[in-house]
């Protein structure tokens, strides 16, 4: 009866430990951590709002498009030197214009897009001319990732 109890807890755990890291690993935070080398805190509970995509490549390019809100923003802040200047990107002459260029490629409707006057920005592009902008809207605890993949 004893070795029942054990083994029924055992399961139970195993049971438990694998739909949490089921839940990491297909999380697109994890994502941004092999593409980018971004990490971005568990323990902020970051909730998926919306996401849109160009859809399957062979090669994995395109856009791809994700809004998160967060239960604890300090995390955010503190993630990136956030920017409130516009600036140039690799094809555009500012991190808004490549973001509505990207948006309007994949169709997002407006109430989806960012209030650029509201937001900071973090922006990093790789050699291979992929690019990535963060916009961080602190006001309405939204975190808007834009990338697009060469």
């Amino acid at each position: 009866m004893k070795r029942k109890h054990i083994l029924l807890t055992v399961a139970c755990l195993l049971l438990v430990a694998g739909a949490i890291g089921w839940r990491v690993l297909s999380s697109y935070t994890l994502a941004l951590r092999l593409n980018w080398g971004i990490s971005i805190p568990f323990w902020a509970r970051p909730v998926p709002c919306y996401e849109k995509d160009s859809g399957p490549s062979f090669l994995g390019d395109g856009i791809r498009y994700h809004i998160f809100s967060y239960q604890y923003e300090d995390f955010i802040d503190q993630m990136f030197a956030w920017a409130s200047v516009d600036r140039e990107t690799i094809y555009c002459d500012s991190l808004t214009q490549a973001a509505e260029t990207w948006l309007d490629e994949i169709e997002v409707p407006a109430e989806y897009r960012p209030d650029y006057d509201a937001c900071s920005n973090w922006y990093r592009a790789k050699s291979d001319n992929s690019e990535i902008i963060f916009f961080w809207d602190a006001e309405r605890n939204r975190l808007y990732c834009l990338e697009s993949f060469l």
